[in-house]
Order: structure tokens, then C-alpha cells, then sequence
């Protein structure tokens, strides 16, 4: 179900409102906090309202709804200033989800309307801010009064893009192309699936391989939208089940064989839509409101230091053991930089940066690989500097993954306004077979492998004192807070298996509250586990040493599957990586981190996998769920 217009949708309803062009501003009322309401009297048409529901909504109907008695502090701000001014234009910022109305009332206005995030209405003169309906601040933009206003750092316009600039701007990616249309060409989930159904290119594919042919077709595509809703005079309501699913300004595929409700215009669509929504819990007071704006504000500081430090954590592991694998090539650089430091020279040692002679730093590049040494110290004290920087920035991450989950608890007890959420109960459904196992966390691999994870410190320990046996593989996320996974090796295992521990590490670890979108695993052999710190260190229950080299998974997505398996003639449903969950089960659900609740979650799958819902609870992910894919099932 649509909550908000996309960037696509703006330019429909920006295009409907050049009939307001030339009109006058009559009234502005503010029914509530966020709906903006301006009469306009329009030569030759009379009187009309636009409506404008902040951060969701933009249309012009010839209703104004009920409106209040006596108008807000805002709404009478805005009839001293803008009252009786006449309609210069009416246009969309760039391939944002703005809108701009310029108005003429001795001098020139503009009445911004920012429909993405939380929305705003700005007034602005002259280029400086008369007054926001919110005040925020960020890095990029003071939106205060008195401040010079600025627009938000433009979203890429396909309208400009070459196929070459398309490519380069999804080459970073680190998610398929359809979650990537959406979010960094600003298309919206449902636009981004029919430029992939009208490409005929798998939604699912990386987009970081998209190729310069790809890419001119996705543009294309993208073209031939915009024409078809610039050519559009009428919209249409999309009914799944006889409930309002979408509202568009032209019919789409991915709808095809769903009921249309179709309307004179788009903006009579939006306004029949919006108002057929369900209604949503009254809007908090003002002070709650700036409380959840700055919580919102510190939890995406820290999901940036997350990254930031899980990046720095596993740099310096790589460049510690980059300098064991090349001990003899940095123990000759070093014997030779430090003889010639008195004399000079440095500059002359091959793939020399720059010296800092008051640490003894030399910054060099070796095998194109930039490093720090310090000249006085020999390879296994530099190595050793670096592995104490990965410590640190572990350290810190633990501190960082903590507060941010405290910060999204908190947030999530503002929105559900203090209620605590109740796990509902099921229909009783009969246990399946129990198997050893399942005290821990555990998922058979695409492979044929048994892999547990530790659900807490005690079985964590238990897990690798009982269970870790010469020849099997040991994997942990690249953070503190996650679980230990133990691959069960057998005759046939690859790379694959180890591949989806990590993943499962990593999924099953802090990172899925904290609701970050990628993270680092790695594996090792059963022998560079210890329990035995460091002379000086100590251990908490659960935690290990990992000694030696490090075999990293980069950038795993935080997405889990569930479904239903046949392990040695019994029915179970597990929870395990994508694609565990694909080579193993008919009937699944992809999930990640969410909004949904997890025992309503489970309760739905424990009625669907006909099993009790303790058998679900106990293999779900620690936290809230998202769902991203039904095979074989169907979740309501």
C-alpha cells in the first residue's frame, strides 16, 4: 500500500496544477499539523483547493474538507505574507519529490513543499528563509528563518543520465537493481519494479553489474514512463482484494489483471486515495515529535559509525596480516630506511609517500598497498600496531552497536507510544522431531553442512568446547555482540558453506536491530580458537581469541530465509541464509530487519508451516522483520 507520492507521481501532479497558474492565492488553513490547505481563485474556474499532506500527499480538489474555526500561528503567517498573490508558476525541483510554487505579492515568494522524509513547508523571499513549518538542521542545510535557504544535494535526474553515468552511479551498489532504482534514482519501490519488468531485466540482479546496453535500455524505460505521464490526463486507484493498493497517474504492468478505479484526473485519484487509507494513531504532541526527529537524527550517526568502524576494524586486520605475507619484502624496507634516516635518502627507497622524523613514520606503498611503519620497530611490532588499531575499533563498534540499539528501542517505544507489544497466541499445532541441535541456533547449508550458532554466552562456549572438532570451520561476524557458527565439515563442503556461516553470523548477530544494511564476516580452522587471552587481557563468558589469519566475507546483506525441510525423514522448519533456504525448501519467506513484530511474525508462520510457535520463535532473527519474498506460501 502507497504512503507517500514518488518522484514520478510529483511530476503528475505538478503537471495538473499549471491549471492553477495565473490564479491567486484567496485563504491558507491548516486543519492539522500536517495538511496545508490554499484556496485558489482561478480565472474563468472559480474557486479550488490545493491540499498538501506534509511528506506524503499533493492535489488539487474542489473540496476543502472541514477546516478550522480560528487558524494556526502558521496558516495566519502565511495569509500576512502570501494572501491575494498571484500563481508566477508551478514546478518540481529537479527529479525530487518537491514542489515549488512562485508567487508575486510586492516581491517574489516561493512556497516550497517537500514531500520525502518527514515533509516541510517552507517560505521563502529572496533566496532567505521567512519561516519553515520545522526547523531542522543538517549538515548540508539550516532550514531556520532568517537562514539562506538551499535545497537538499539533488537526487540524479535519468532524464540527464547517460547509460555510461547510470553505470557508474550503481557500481558501488551493494544490493539488486531494483532496491537500487529506488533508492538512488529516487523512483520508489513500485516505479523501480515496472522499469524492471518493462527492461525484461531480473529485479534481482546486482546492480553493480549492470552493463552500458543494460543501462541505455533502464533509461529508456524510464523515458518512456514520464511520456506516458506527461501524456496522461486521468488516474487510477489499484484495488488488491477491493482494498486501495496504489494510486498512479497511468496504468502500470505490475498490475496487470488487478482491479483499476479510474478518475478524471490524478489529483482526484490522490485526494479519493488518501482519504481511504487507514487511519493512523493521533499525531503526538509537538515536544514528542522534536523527541523522535532527534532520536531519528542519532541513530543514523551511529548506523554511519557502524560502518565507519566495522571499515577501519577490518583495514587494519588486512594490512596486519599483509605484513606477515610479506615479511622478508617489509623487513628489508625497514632495515634499509632505518639505515639511511640520519643520513637522508628516504625519498629514494622504492614506493617511498613521506617521513615524519619526529615519530619515525615512513608512509610507503608496497606491492601498491599503502602502509604506516615505524622505522625503529621490526615487522611483528608494526603488524602488531595494526591488529591493536582492528582491537580498538572493535571495542568502539561494541559501544556503538549497544547505543544503537537503546536508540532504536527507544524510538520503537515512542511509536508504539509506551504499549508493549503481546506475543498473540496460535492454533495449537503438534512439535516436530527434535534433534540434537536445536539447543543452538543451526541451518543445514545449500551444501548438505550442519551449522549451529551460540543464541548467548553459555552456549557460545559450550558450542566450541563440545562441538568444534578438528577439520570443521569456525565463523564469526566482524564485530563484537554476534554469535560463534561452527560448520560441521563433510566430504563436498566449499567455499559456498563457509560463505553462508558468515552470512549467518552476521544476521543472527546485533546487526539486525541495529537495521544496518551490510556488514563483514570471516572463518577460521579450529585452531586459531582460543580461550587464553593475552597476558594483561580478560575473556567475558563466550567471547574467543582468533589468532592468525582471517578469512573475510565482505559486505554481506543482512537478509534471512525461512522455510520448510526434510532433515533425515522428518518435516523442520529452520531459519538460514537465502540461499540455504533456496536449495533446501519448496515453501519459504526471505525476510530482514523490519517493523514487523516478531512473535506476530511467528505466529503467522507457525500457522502457515503448521508447527507451534515456539518452534518459530526460537529460530527467528533477534528483532523486528521485514518481508521481501513469499515462495510457495502466502503471508497476510
Amino acid at each position: 500500500m502507497k504512503e507517500s507520492l514518488s518522484s514520478l507521481d510529483i511530476a503528475a501532479s505538478v503537471k495538473e496544477l499549471q491549471g492553477i497558474v495565473g490564479g491567486h492565492v484567496d485563504k491558507i488553513y491548516q486543519p492539522s499539523h500536517g495538511h496545508l490547505v490554499l484556496a485558489i481563485r482561478t480565472p474563468g474556474e472559480g474557486k479550488s483547493f490545493l491540499h498538501f499532506v506534509v511528506g506524503k500527499w499533493l492535489y488539487r480538489s474542489e473540496d476543502s474538507g472541514e477546516m478550522p474555526t480560528k487558524p494556526s500561528d502558521f496558516a495566519m503567517m502565511l495569509r500576512k505574507r502570501v494572501a491575494n498573490a498571484r500563481i508566477a508558476s508551478v514546478r518540481q525541483q529537479g527529479f525530487d519529490r518537491i514542489a515549488v510554487l512562485s508567487l508575486d505579492k510586492e516581491g517574489a515568494y516561493e512556497l516550497v513543499l517537500e514531500v520525502f522524509g518527514d515533509g516541510n513547508v517552507i517560505l521563502v523571499k529572496d533566496g532567505v528563509i521567512v519561516q519553515p513549518l520545522s526547523s531542522h538542521t543538517w549538515k548540508h542545510r539550516d532550514v531556520r528563518a532568517k537562514k539562506t535557504f538551499a535545497f537538499p544535494p539533488p537526487v540524479p535526474d535519468p532524464a540527464v543520465l547517460t547509460p555510461e553515468g547510470l553505470r557508474r552511479l550503481f557500481s558501488d551498489s551493494n544490493t539488486d537493481l531494483v532496491r537500487t532504482l529506488a533508492t538512488k534514482l529516487n523512483m520508489g519501490g513500485r516505479y523501480s519494479e515496472e522499469v524492471c519488468a518493462r527492461s525484461g531485466l531480473d529485479k534481482r540482479m546486482a546492480a553493480r553489474d549492470l552493463s552500458e546496453p543494460m543501462a541505455s535500455r533502464v533509461l529508456e524505460v524510464v523515458a518512456g514512463l514520464r511520456s506516458e505521464i506527461d501524456a496522461s490526463s486521468t488516474g487510477s486507484i489499484v484495488l488488491k482484494e477491493g482494498i486501495p493498493e496504489d494510486v498512479v497517474p497511468t496504468r502500470l504492468r505490475i498490475y496487470d489483471g488487478l482491479v483499476h478505479e479510474d478518475f478524471e484526473s490524478f489529483s482526484s485519484a490522490v485526494a479519493s486515495y488518501s482519504k481511504r487509507l487507514p487511519q493512523k494513531a493521533p499525531e503526538k504532541d509537538r515536544e514528542s515529535v522534536l523527541e523522535l526527529d532527534r532520536l531519528k537524527r542519532k541513530l543514523a550517526q551511529q548506523e554511519a559509525a557502524v560502518t565507519k568502524l566495522q571499515d577501519a576494524a577490518r583495514e587494519s586486520q588486512l594490512l596486519g596480516d599483509f605484513l606477515f605475507a610479506h615479511y622478508a619484502e617489509v623487513a628489508d624496507l625497514l632495515n634499509k630506511a632505518k639505515a639511511v634516516a640520519e643520513t637522508g635518502g628516504l625519498e629514494s627507497l622504492p614506493g617511498y609517500i613521506s617521513f615524519d622524523r619526529k615519530d619515525s613514520v615512513l608512509r610507503t606503498a608496497v606491492a601498491s598497498v599503502t602502509l604506516t611503519l615505524d622505522i625503529e620497530k621490526d615487522v611483528e611490532a608494526n603488524a602488531r600496531r595494526y591488529y591493536e588499531e582492528a582491537k580498538r575499533s572493535r571495542k568502539k563498534l561494541e559501544g556503538v552497536l549497544s547505543a544503537l540499539a537503546d536508540a532504536k528501542a527507544e524510538i520503537d517505544k515512542m511509536l508504539k507510544d509506551g504499549e508493549k507489544a503481546k506475543a498473540p497466541k496460535g492454533v495449537s499445532h503438534e512439535p516436530t522431531k527434535r534433534f540434537w541441535f536445536e539447543r543452538f541456533r543451526w541451518f543445514v547449508s545449500s551444501e548438505g553442512a550442519i551449522v549451529l550458532g551460540g543464541k548467548d554466552a553459555k552456549s557460545n562456549d559450550m558450542l566450541v568446547k563440545k562441538h568444534l572438532s578438528p577439520g570443521d570451520r569456525y565463523a564469526h561476524a566482524d564485530m563484537h555482540g554476534a554469535p560463534s557458527v561452527v560448520v560441521k565439515m563433510k566430504e563436498g563442503i566449499t567455499e559456498r558453506t563457509l560463505h553462508e556461516a558468515c552470512e549467518f553470523a552476521v544476521a543472527t548477530s546485533k546487526a539486525w536491530n541495529a537495521k544496518i544494511g551490510s556488514a563483514a564476516g570471516y572463518w577460521v580452522l579450529p585452531e586459531q580458537v582460543s580461550k587464553t587471552p593475552q597476558s594483561g587481557e580478560y575473556l567475558a563468558k563466550g567471547a574467543f581469541v582468533i589468532r592468525g589469519k582471517r578469512n573475510y566475507s565482505d559486505k554481506l546483506e543482512i537478509k534471512l530465509g525461512v522455510g520448510e525441510i526434510e532433515f533425515e525423514g522428518a518435516r523442520k522448519v529452520m531459519c538460514a541464509p537465502e540461499s540455504a533456504v533456496r536449495a533446501g525448501c519448496r515453501r519459504f519467506v526471505v525476510i530482514r530487519p523490519g517493523e514487523i513484530d516478531k512473535n506476530e511474525f511467528a505466529k503467522k508462520l507457525a500457522d502457515v508451516f503448521e508447527v507451534p510457535i515456539e518452534e518459530i520463535q526460537s529460530i527467528l532473527p533477534p528483532g523486528e522483520i521485514q518481508v521481501v519474498e513469499q515462495v510457495g506460501i502466502s503471508i497476510s
